[in-house]
């Protein structure tokens, strides 16, 4: 199974050293981690965002997610993935991450990579990761979705129609 879970951090000054924390905790089950925060000349965002991959038995990974959920001022989402078309009616407000599991990577890969092109306008945050997938290798790739909402929809509709590979998505709030 692949878990992915998104955590937004509302203070980073205040609730940055919990986190970091539990993460060390449970550093046995995390495959991969990526945080990000606004940055330019203006501004330095208090707030942050982290993915972190989890790798490991379930309650393991369970534990993680609890420990962190138990710290004030932290929104842990976790990702399920689906294959084809979705119910979801697509509204997200915030932060938009978006995860695509790709399995046949060889096959699909070039597909997928030419959607993601096309929608590149609006992928302001890439991650790639190998994965196993029902005992085949597989691509996991994470996107933090920025700009024009209807193009998201749009990129989510358009990698749905691609067999085979499973979709998940996490809103945070504005």
């Amino acid at each position: 199974m692949i878990r992915v879970a998104g955590i937004r951090i509302t203070d980073r000054i205040k609730e940055a050293g919990l986190v970091q924390r539990a993460l060390s905790e449970h550093s046995a089950v995390i495959s991969t981690r990526l945080g990000f925060h606004e940055l330019n000349n203006e501004v330095c965002s208090r707030e942050g965002f982290m993915i972190v991959h989890m790798a490991g038995e379930d309650y393991e990974c369970y534990r993680l997610s609890g420990d962190l959920k138990k710290i004030d001022g932290i929104i842990v989402r976790e990702m399920a993935f689906s294959h084809g078309l979705s119910d979801d009616k697509h509204e997200c407000e915030g932060v938009t991450l978006l995860g695509i599991v790709v399995p046949l990577r060889d096959e699909l890969g070039i597909e997928v990579q030419k959607i993601l092109t096309t929608y590149g306008c609006v992928i302001r945050t890439r991650l790639g990761v190998n994965e196993v997938y029902f005992g085949e290798p597989a691509g996991l790739i994470i996107l933090e979705l920025s700009g024009d909402r209807k193009q998201f929809v749009s990129l989510e509709k358009s990698l749905r129609q691609v067999e085979d590979i499973a979709i998940g998505r996490i809103c945070f709030p504005a």
